[in-house]
């Protein structure tokens, strides 16, 4: 029985053989395949949990090679692999008759414990022609999200016997949970009951009091998956309207969903029990977070915050505190939707496409702009202070916002419009995007090539003298100037409007206008 693991590095991660052998002399275990600490350990963990499950570990000098012998395993999820692997090769458990793939720590009793990386070795494994797949009960839903009944979920190494009867067909396999993903072969939308209820428990827009300006800029750069710049004095709700921007966004569709879930398992970050994240989601890092950390990478080699923001929201709070490294390291991801780590033995890629909000106080003391209140910060200040953020990141960003504290009126005035009809606009003009990108999928209009600006945003001749006339004035580099076209298409999408006009362009303009020239970023 060919017996699988799989090592979680890079987005596709390794496919790992487990093979065993065993030959006359002192009993012992030697393990080969460039393991680490944790892989080291499994001899004994294995050792114990064979013991306590009620087999014999065999007293004969084992040999277990992990391949292919040049990539570096890491983690406890081969020590199931490895048991069953041992397992086979003593008869002790009956040979399947096809290769498995199996993930799990083990515990001294036997108990196998979940793992991270669950997601990706099963798109690995069915890639690879691999048909079975053994995994601790609490990565069930996970597992079958991509191999339905193909996925066997385990409790204790004792079941090992049990299953692989099942697999050779001498047994039925218990159904699934009726809580697991159900997934077809050409489906465009999967229910997961518990998405579901979490979309829910979002922060809803009708918190947003007054912020007509804000709450317009919120609605378009959610349809067209444009990044934002929120800044004003402190207290004018920056951070809470960023928080809301992920529920204004659709459903992730199934490709999104799965990539999704697959980066949030390869990090670790993924709830016990939990299926196909449904929902974008939402990441906001400290500002003291380190480059590894932000972009991803590290000692493992880990999807970072933009990698885990795929698909959703990156809000960076107190941006201008962020390290100049790492604001300056989210440019290229903005532009192509990946990142690539590179290190000395390998190349990692990542996808990491997000919308990026960025919020920050207008000066070092916040009180510029705020009625009332005296700003005592100079002008070097003020310029060193937006100098964090560096010019090449900013022009990336195309919806820039003034944010003033609501009045008491408008406080007391009520609730504002709520999340859930927002998102039917949303959801509207995100349907004419992708009738307009059929064949990408993925292509918003935030993320428009230049090379299909003069196809997709063509203007009249007064539409486009205004728009010359307007992006010389302000001053416009060329990136700003086709930025300002594509938030001028998604105004128009939202309009229901299949021609860009002049009251779409005027509106792109005002929402570009701040940043470019202005020292002070006064607060109108």
């Amino acid at each position: 029985m060919i017996v699988y693991a799989f090592e979680p590095v890079g987005f596709e991660g390794e496919l790992v053989t487990v093979e065993v052998d065993l030959r006359r002399g002192i009993p012992s275990v030697d393990l080969v395949g460039l393991p680490d600490g944790a892989v080291k350990e499994a001899r004994e963990r294995i050792r114990a949990a064979i013991r306590n499950s009620g087999y014999e570990f065999p007293l004969e000098r084992l040999l277990i090679s992990l391949a292919p012998a040049g990539v570096r395993k890491a983690g406890a999820s081969f020590d199931l692999a490895m048991a069953i692997a041992v397992l086979a090769a003593s008869g002790q458990v009956p040979d399947a008759g096809m290769p498995v793939m199996a993930l799990g720590e083990l515990e001294l009793s036997g108990r196998v414990r979940p793992v991270s990386g669950v997601l990706p070795a099963v798109a690995a494994g069915l890639k690879a022609g691999i048909a079975r797949f053994i995994i601790p009960r609490p990565n069930l839903r996970e597992a079958v999200a991509l191999a339905g009944n193909a996925a066997f979920a385990i409790d204790k190494l004792g079941d090992a016997a049990l299953l692989t009867a099942t697999l050779r067909g001498e047994y039925r396999a218990i159904p699934l949970d009726s809580t697991t993903v159900n997934l077809d072969d050409d489906s465009s939308s999967v229910e997961v009951e518990t998405a579901r209820r979490d979309s829910g428990h979002l922060p809803d827009m009708a918190d947003i009091r007054g912020q007509v300006a804000l709450r317009r800029a919120m609605e378009i750069a959610a349809a067209g998956g444009h990044h934002m710049l929120l800044f004003g004095p402190p207290g004018g709700g920056k951070s809470m309207a960023a928080r809301r921007l992920v529920g204004l966004l659709p459903d992730l569709a199934s490709e999104d969903a799965v990539t999704t879930t697959m980066l949030h398992s390869l990090a670790g970050a993924l709830p016990e029990s939990s299926g196909l994240m449904r929902r974008p989601p939402f990441r906001s890092p400290h500002h003291g977070a380190s480059a590894e950390g932000i972009v991803g990478g590290g000692r493992l080699r880990k999807p970072g915050e933009i990698s885990l923001a795929h698909g959703g929201v990156l809000l960076l709070d107190e941006a201008p505190e962020f390290r100049a490294d790492v604001l300056q390291s989210l440019r290229e991801p903005l532009e192509e939707g990946f990142i690539s780590i590179v290190r000395a033995d390998r190349v990692i890629t990542y996808p990491s496409r997000f919308i990026l909000v960025l919020a920050c106080n207008p000066c070092p003391c916040g009180n510029l702009g705020r009625k009332g209140a005296v700003c005592l910060c100079s002008a070097d200040e003020i310029r060193r202070y937006w100098k964090k953020l560096g010019g090449p990141l900013l022009d990336r960003i195309d919806v820039r916002v003034p944010v003033k504290p609501a009045s008491a009126a408008e406080l007391s005035a009520g609730p504002g419009e709520s999340s859930a009809a927002v998102r039917e606009r949303i959801v509207e003009a995100r349907r004419i995007q992708h009738a307009r990108f059929k064949d990408e999928p993925s292509m918003l209009n935030g993320r428009l090539p230049a090379g299909a600006i003069d196809v997709h945003c063509v203007l009249s001749d007064d539409d486009r003298e205004f728009f010359v006339h307007n992006a010389e004035r302000e001053g416009f580099s060329s990136r700003a100037s086709l930025a300002t076209l594509r938030v001028a298409r998604t105004i128009a999408d939202l309009d229901a409007s299949v021609a860009i006009h002049t009251r779409h362009l005027n509106e792109a303009f005002e929402k570009r206008r701040y940043g470019d020239d202005d020292v002070f970023w006064v607060v109108p």
